[in-house]
């Protein structure tokens, strides 16, 4: 299974919820919260939101705010895989686009050019993959 696959398809549970919500709470007692365990607890979260919503307009807003987690830690390639998912099922949706050209303008910037190139392709895959999951959630 492509990897991009893996990130629509996951399925969370509940134990790795625990797990990370552990983690944070750790480090928050010890004074020692950093954006990666903030970051990984709200992404468990976010998947199992995702998860647990049939409704489209939810699924799209939980795309998006995986997207702008990765992108905050420079992780433009997987929140393009998000983005993209999003613009395949809708092609003027302005918030998802907008997002997507300043990660391109920042990787541009960073040196991502080559990477980039290869997330266009794997995008494809993913925006193919996120149709068919709505798709199947309609029937």
């Amino acid at each position: 299974m492509a990897e991009s696959q893996k990130l629509l398809e996951e399925i969370v549970l509940p134990d790795e919820i625990q797990r990370y919500r552990t983690v944070y709470e750790k480090a928050k007692e010890a004074n020692q919260v950093t954006d990666q365990n903030k970051f990984s607890f709200a992404y468990c979260l976010v998947r199992k939101l995702y998860d647990s919503t049939n409704k489209d307009e939810d699924k799209r807003d939980y795309l998006y705010y995986l997207a702008v987690g990765n992108a905050r830690l420079n992780e433009y390639e997987t929140a393009i895989k998000f983005l993209d998912a999003i613009l395949h099922v809708q092609p003027g949706n302005h918030q998802a686009q907008n997002l997507k050209d300043e990660i391109t303008r920042r990787m541009t910037r960073e040196g991502y050019i080559g990477a980039g190139i290869a997330v266009g392709a794997g995008a494809l895959l993913v925006g193919g993959l996120a149709a068919a999951t709505i798709a199947l959630l309609k029937k």
